[in-house]
């Protein structure tokens, strides 16, 4: 974002490495907590490279914060991806497997590859929301919405053709198909299955599937 957008005392901002353990202090506490692929597999924290992952996307300038009276308030975490992402992925899972890491990357995997979104609208790169949090407290006042709208228009500045998401949770896919994404691929969770036929990630109810969606900016 070329500046920081302001409304109602809250302002939202790219977010820079300098932030980066404030936000994951945040999104510890309202994100991971009901994330459904965090809380659907044991143990219930996220492993350090998960973590990791999410802070390696500060770089980029792809990340937002939305600040009331400099609190953080919500959280969004994008980067981007090309048409290799789907190895890569696949990599570090086999990479990973046996960790909780590497069980959410598998799911992730599967999802990049079944929804080809390249090949879907022709593009050659696309940035990809991995989290986005809301204050528990702050709930109920279209934080989210406000936070995809002002991501949406990041992707739009910094020439990205498509804003993709994988959608543990139904609320964040209820909230990205109101703001018009499209649902491309979607995954129930009883379909993820080891090689002994158990399945691999429950979350509570009611997230049933992990459902891939797309937005042409």
């Amino acid at each position: 974002m070329s500046a920081a957008t302001r409304g109602d005392n809250f302002e939202i901002r790219v977010c820079g490495v300098e932030d980066g353990d404030r936000m994951m202090e945040f999104l510890l506490e309202h994100y991971y907590r009901e994330e459904p692929l965090t809380a659907g597999c044991a143990p219930p924290e996220p492993d350090e490279k998960d973590k990791q992952f999410l802070l390696s996307n500060l770089p980029h300038g792809t990340c937002l914060l939305m600040l009331h009276s400099d609190r953080i308030v919500a959280a969004a975490v994008a980067g981007p991806k090309d048409a290799g992402a789907v190895d890569e992925l696949f990599e570090q899972a086999a990479q990973l497997a046996g960790t909780k890491w590497g069980r959410i990357l598998g799911i992730l995997a599967i999802a990049e590859r079944d929804a080809n979104v390249f090949k879907r609208y022709g593009v050659d790169k696309a940035l990809h929301l991995h989290a986005i949090g809301v204050d528990s407290r702050m709930r109920g006042r279209a934080l989210g919405e406000r936070l995809m709208n002002a991501l949406i228009a990041l992707g739009k500045e910094l020439g990205y053709p498509l804003l993709t998401a994988d959608c543990s949770s139904l609320y964040s896919s209820r909230l990205l198909q109101r703001l018009g994404f499209d649902v491309v691929n979607r995954i129930p969770y009883t379909d993820y299955v080891d090689d002994a036929g158990e399945q691999i990630i429950r979350p509570p109810e009611p997230h049933l599937a992990l459902e891939t969606v797309a937005l042409r900016l």
